[in-house]
């Protein structure tokens, strides 16, 4: 059965509310490191927390575009870490869990075009948008990886 676009709408917003959590916790993070490499981790994760910022503008203007309502608040993080190990492990699952849910949040878009019309045209649309976010976080999960694998 095809999605509905406020259902649809609706599941961008959680994809929003996760790009907040990540926004959120890599400036908590990013303020919290400590040990051994506190310097450079801090400064990777300011970096994250800029990328993170254009990804929430990009879905904002995504949702506005679609006709709905872009969330504000923040999905639940994590904000006592302060081992640069543990936090790269946190930030490293983050990744992997949105490039699942982008994913499959592009069944939904594929589902969504299935109505025709100009839900097709919305659904194709954030299908390619989608694309360019797995691949963006991929990539950011993959270089955490590596980075990982020296600690």
């Amino acid at each position: 059965m095809a999605t509905t676009l406020g259902e649809f709408v609706g599941k961008l917003n959680q994809d929003l509310a996760n790009e907040y959590k990540h926004w959120n916790f890599y400036i908590q993070a990013m303020t919290n490191v400590q040990g051994l490499h506190r310097e450079e981790i801090g400064e990777f994760l300011k970096k994250e927390a800029a990328g993170e910022m254009l990804h929430i503008e990009e879905f904002k203007r995504v949702i506005i575009g679609l006709g709905g309502k872009p969330t504000t608040n923040a999905a639940p993080f994590a904000h006592d870490i302060v081992t640069p190990k543990e936090i790269l492990e946190y930030a490293l699952v983050m990744e992997d869990e949105v490039v699942w849910n982008y994913v499959h949040r592009i069944d939904d878009a594929v589902m969504l075009q299935e109505n025709g019309g100009i839900d097709k045209v919305h659904g194709k649309y954030v299908e390619l948008f989608l694309e360019d976010q797995i691949l963006d976080s991929r990539n950011d999960a993959d270089h955490i990886r590596e980075m990982l694998k020296g600690m």
